[in-house]
C-alpha cells in the first residue's frame, strides 16, 4: 500500500487522535472517496505515536474474509493513486518488448525457411497491432490519471497558519510536485 500511495503506511491505524487543523484540513477536502488512512498522512501534519499492544478478538470473529479485503484495499487504493492506471503503460511496454523478440525470431525462422506459410506475416501482425493496443491504452490511462487528478482537487499546499499582519488566516494549500 505504501508503494502504490507514495505515503508511509506503516504502523498506521484508523483510530487516531487529532488536533482540529488536521480535521478540519481532511475535512476540507472536495473527494467523496476518500482513504482514510492515507489522507491523514497525506495532509502533512506533524505526527506523534502512541505504541500499544494490539490484544486478540475476546469474542467472536472478524466478518473480514479475504475477497472483502482485497476489494476492501483495490478499492483505496483507487481513491487514493493512480498506480493501476499505470499498470497498462507498464504491461504495453513488455508486451512491446517481447513482441521484438518474437518478430526477430520469427524472421531467422522465415529467412532459414523454417516457418509455417503464412505463420510469419500473421505472428508480426497480432503481435505489432496487441503491443501498439497496449502503448496507446497506457498513453490514455496517463491522461486519465491527470484528469482523475485534477477531479479531485486536492489544494496543492496545506498551511496549518499564515500570519497577515495582524491577523491569522487559516488556508489550504499542499504541494505534491
Amino acid at each position: 500500500m505504501s508503494k502504490a500511495t507514495k505515503v508511509d503506511m506503516q504502523n498506521t491505524s484508523d483510530f487516531k487522535m487529532m488536533d482540529r487543523k488536521v480535521v478540519n484540513s481532511i475535512l476540507s477536502l472536495p473527494e467523496r472517496n476518500m482513504f482514510f488512512r492515507a489522507t491523514s498522512s497525506w495532509v502533512g501534519y506533524k505526527t506523534a505515536y502512541v505504541e500499544f499492544e494490539v490484544h486478540e478478538r475476546e469474542a467472536g470473529e472478524s466478518k473480514w474474509s479475504a475477497w472483502p479485503l482485497i476489494k476492501y484495499a483495490f478499492t483505496n487504493i483507487v481513491a487514493f493513486t493512480t498506480a493501476p492506471l499505470q499498470f497498462v503503460s507498464f504491461g504495453g511496454g513488455i508486451c512491446f518488448v517481447c513482441s521484438l523478440v518474437m518478430i526477430i525470431y520469427s524472421l531467422i525462422q522465415y529467412f532459414r525457411g523454417h516457418a509455417i506459410e503464412g505463420y510469419t506475416t500473421t505472428i508480426l501482425l497480432l503481435l505489432l497491432i496487441g503491443s501498439a493496443i497496449m502503448l496507446s491504452l497506457g498513453v490514455i490511462g496517463y491522461y486519465l490519471a491527470k484528469i482523475y487528478e485534477e477531479v479531485k482537487r486536492r489544494p496543492r499546499y496545506i498551511v496549518s497558519q499564515i500570519i497577515h499582519g495582524n491577523k491569522d488566516v487559516t488556508g489550504s494549500v499542499r504541494d505534491d510536485a
